[in-house]
């Protein structure tokens, strides 16, 4: 992929809105992968609770194994889900962001609006205006 990086500036805007289109994919193919772990880890437990009762009721270090996973594992897993969107939501944005600075440029558009930099918060502005 990082050759059809340098080829961005001969590409028509079509091809430019076939990119787009495929960043939107990919990141909509990460939300959906995260989220159907997240819901079957969240609708699993019920069913195996309903399903494998003496399984589920199985002692392991002081705790039931529901509550095992209901009161202690769940807060990981979820920060590893957590983890491992963050990190792969970056990687795909670094992949694209070459294209989408020569999208920016090629459109006459700048990536943050004219006057970003300028502005302040209220306090500061009130703060200056204190000290003249």
């Amino acid at each position: 992929m990082p050759g059809a990086l340098h080829d961005i500036h001969a590409l028509p805007p079509a091809e430019h809105e076939r990119l787009a289109h495929t960043v939107m994919r990919r990141q909509a193919r990460l939300s959906l992968r995260v989220a159907s772990i997240f819901i079957l880890l969240i609708l699993g437990l019920p069913l195996f609770n309903y399903f494998l009762p003496d399984l589920a009721n199985r002692n392991v270090g002081g705790f039931t194994l529901s509550w095992l996973f209901l009161g202690v594992l769940f807060y990981p897993i979820t920060w590893l889900l957590s983890g491992y969107f963050i990190r792969e939501s970056d990687r795909i944005e670094a992949e694209c962001a070459d294209w989408r600075a020569v999208l920016g440029v090629e459109a006459g558009e700048p990536l943050e609006p004219r006057g970003v930099g300028e502005v302040k918060p209220a306090f500061i502005a009130t703060d200056e205006g204190a000290a003249r």
